[in-house]
């Protein structure tokens, strides 16, 4: 089935590009409706649609392509022409990504992560990442702080993580992490945690406000602990080629678009936190404050391990970015 959809997405690419009077680009992602990331590529489109060059952006959501690994893929391929990742996902094929998910990396969700993206370190990491992938970073969106909520009893110290499974991205970095805290982290696909959660095939997961809120998943795991273990980097990747058949004043045109809707996409993850902890909280959600600095050290081991892949001094700088 999954199959079937890219070769539609493919063709449909494929067709779009012979027409010199506007040209289609198209986007996937697995988002779902709400999320930031999901409101961001509909305004895209949107603004796009409207312009004057005739550039035109059909999205699919929701994983209509498959999983982020899926759409990843379809983009090198040219399938597709951009998906956004989590950097947990894009570290797979891009290594130099996976500095961005240690642990407490961060002071904030809000001001620190795009500082450091913004800046002379994210565009070295940038860099790096391109010629890892040979795409385009078209831009950095906000995947937002991560929190930890569970089924039965909260989680209020990491003690209370010891042995209960603990869904989370598929990466080495989020196995290590939950692992050193005590749990039993375990890889699965994103499209089932809801049911693994109602089953109790899974004791939680992990995600950020937005998506526990869109997804329902309080539904099933009424506890959300305010844990901000992980900043989640979701980078917006374009296939080049697909990007150089832009005329100048397309690309022009597309690339003020582009810088408008992501500082659109940041500013919702910051302006929707406190409504969304006030939606919970109304629908019997346990909104659970942590100390985070015991969380901090049972993964400090963790920490100290990936510094020396990726360079204690990079590690560092971004730490003390200002």
């Amino acid at each position: 089935m999954i199959k079937k959809k890219l070769a539609a997405v493919g063709l449909a690419l494929a067709l779009s590009v012979t027409q010199a009077a506007a040209l289609e680009l198209t986007a996937a992602h697995v988002n779902p409706p709400g999320e930031p990331s999901n409101v961001a590529f509909q305004e895209l489109a949107k603004r796009l649609g409207e312009g004057t060059t005739g550039i035109a952006l059909q999205v699919f959501p929701q994983g209509q392509v498959g999983g982020e690994t899926d759409a990843l893929e379809q983009v090198r391929f040219g399938a597709l022409t951009m998906t956004t990742v989590a950097t947990a996902s894009l570290s797979t094929f891009a290594p130099s990504a996976g500095v961005y998910d240690l642990p407490y990396l961060f002071r904030d969700g809000d001001t620190h992560p795009w500082i450091v993206a913004d800046g002379e370190i994210g565009k070295e990491i940038e860099a790096k990442i391109e010629a890892e992938t040979g795409l385009e970073v078209l831009g950095w969106w906000s995947g937002g702080l991560r929190h930890v909520f569970t089924r039965g009893a909260p989680v209020t110290t990491p003690d209370d993580l010891a042995g209960r499974k603990i869904r989370v991205i598929g990466s080495q970095v989020y196995l290590d992490s939950f692992n050193a805290m005590g749990a039993l982290a375990t890889a699965m696909p994103y499209g089932e945690v809801y049911t693994s959660l109602a089953t109790g095939a899974i004791d939680g997961a992990e995600n950020d406000i937005s998506g526990y809120r869109n997804v329902k998943f309080y539904e099933q795991a009424p506890n959300f602990s305010l844990t901000g273990h992980f900043f989640l980097y979701k980078p917006v990747l374009a296939n080049r080629s697909a990007m150089e058949a832009l005329s100048p004043e397309q690309r022009e045109e597309f690339d003020r678009i582009f810088a408008e809707v992501t500082e659109m996409q940041r500013g919702l993850f910051k302006a929707n936190f406190d409504s969304d902890l006030a939606y919970l909280k109304e629908n019997g959600v346990h909104v659970v404050e942590v100390d985070r600095a015991a969380f901090a050290a049972k993964v400090q081991p963790v920490v100290d391990k990936l510094s020396e892949t990726y360079g204690a001094d990079l590690v560092q700088r971004i730490r003390d970015a200002q």
